[in-house]
């Protein structure tokens, strides 16, 4: 405690203090027996460190709790799911541990946040009026003119300066750099202990937890599951160029990624072949036209109209037209036809994937509520959205109506 003598009076003497810790001083230290002030600067440590010594060690023992409880926090955060998972497949020591965490991870930062908060009100309730009181008595025996409202103000703010420092250096920013950096291990050398505070913790977390949610309900907001915070599009975007910043993604494969992300949001409208681009066979074409046809445009698939353009009946793979007339020496379009597949110029890109899978068949007719024909959409024209024009020996020189550009 503080010394409660008046304040006017004198400075306490240190020689006058009468312990039996000073004389060990005296007889196994010539040096101090010879000075007088060395001697009484050692009994006035001994005295108070006597009294102050547990409560002092209590620091860095808070300290290393709290940065404890700092680096759980930020390292279940960052250890991703997949690592956690492999770690466990493969048996790695207390793997375990890590995934009841992460399957809990709402429960397990609650538990952080209790460890945190209540190292850093032990460090301001127990460390620093210890350390006040002992900076207090060294300011009254250096200073002996200092009054001792002064001297007992200047401890206080000392001793409130230095374990600030020591926790926010020590017990905040070192072990959130180093959870960082290393989140896996990090992780996984807090798991179990974190594992054991939580589950003792858990009626009190759960408690908080509960009243917690209340007050945010009460202010007509909703409590955050754990589903829904995940990353939009917008931003899954930005990380991708965050990394091929840092050199992990090939501008190359960055592109191809943004615009899997970019296809996401297109229609079919955006994609198409157009009406006038498209190559049709009529069905009562003549046989050499239709080869001639065939090998002129050099597309594999075709679709096959029945007099009016947007009458169309079938597709037809070339392939197929060759091979029959290999055998029959004659082209009959009828024998050779495959039902056509359709969609809407609005519909979105996924749903032409997902037909094309469906019907095995990488071609589809684009019309309108109408009926009218307005091109067609194949699977390479999808793929040219992703990786740019993929142009063979057949191919003309002729822009693509969406060209394919990188992004800025």
């Amino acid at each position: 405690m503080y010394d409660d003598r008046d304040p006017g009076s004198a400075p306490m003497d240190p020689g006058s203090i009468s312990f039996p810790v000073p004389s060990k001083f005296s007889w196994r230290n010539p040096l101090m027996a010879s000075h007088p002030g060395l001697l009484a600067a050692a009994e006035l440590a001994a005295t108070t460190c006597e009294w102050h010594w547990g409560l002092i060690l209590s620091v860095p023992v808070l300290v290393l709790l709290n940065a404890f409880f700092v680096a759980a926090e930020f390292a279940l955060v960052m250890v991703r799911r997949t690592q956690v998972e492999k770690m466990t497949q493969k048996g790695v020591r207390w793997a375990w541990a890590l995934g009841w965490l992460r399957r809990r991870l709402d429960h397990a930062i609650a538990a952080t946040q209790l460890g945190i908060t209540m190292t850093s009100i032990g460090l301001g309730w127990v460390a620093e009026p210890a350390i006040a009181q002992w900076l207090h008595a060294w300011l009254e025996y250096l200073s002996p003119e200092l009054r001792q409202p002064t001297a007992r103000a200047s401890s206080t703010t000392l001793a409130f300066a230095l374990v600030t420092f020591l926790h926010v250096v020590f017990g905040e920013l070192a072990p959130k750099a180093v959870a960082l950096q290393r989140p896996a291990t990090v992780a996984l050398w807090v798991a179990w202990p974190m594992w054991l505070f939580t589950r003792l913790t858990r009626p009190v977390v759960w408690f908080m937890n509960g009243i917690g949610n209340l007050a945010v309900r009460c202010l007509g907001l909703n409590r955050i599951a754990d589903r829904e915070m995940v990353h939009s599009v917008e931003e899954l975007a930005l990380i991708v160029e965050e990394i091929e910043e840092a050199g992990l993604l090939s501008p190359e494969q960055a592109d191809y990624v943004q615009n899997v992300f970019r296809l996401s949001r297109k229609t079919v409208r955006e994609c198409m072949v157009p009406r006038d681009r498209m190559v049709a066979l009529e069905l009562h074409t003549p046989p050499d036209k239709i080869l001639e046809i065939c090998r002129s445009s050099a597309h594999t698939r075709m679709p096959v109209y029945d007099g009016d353009p947007d009458n169309v009946i079938g597709i037809v793979n070339t392939k197929d037209l060759f091979y029959l007339f290999s055998l029959r020496g004659v082209v009959v379009l009828q024998d050779a036809l495959y039902p056509p597949l359709f969609l809407k110029p609005d519909q979105p890109i996924a749903d032409a994937l997902r037909l094309f899978k469906r019907a095995k068949r990488p071609m589809a007719v684009v019309r309108d509520e109408d009926g009218k024909v307005l091109g067609l959409i194949t699977l390479e024209d999808i793929l040219e959205e992703i990786v740019g024009d993929i142009e063979d020996e057949h191919d003309r020189p002729v822009p693509r109506r969406v060209p394919y550009h990188r992004r800025t």
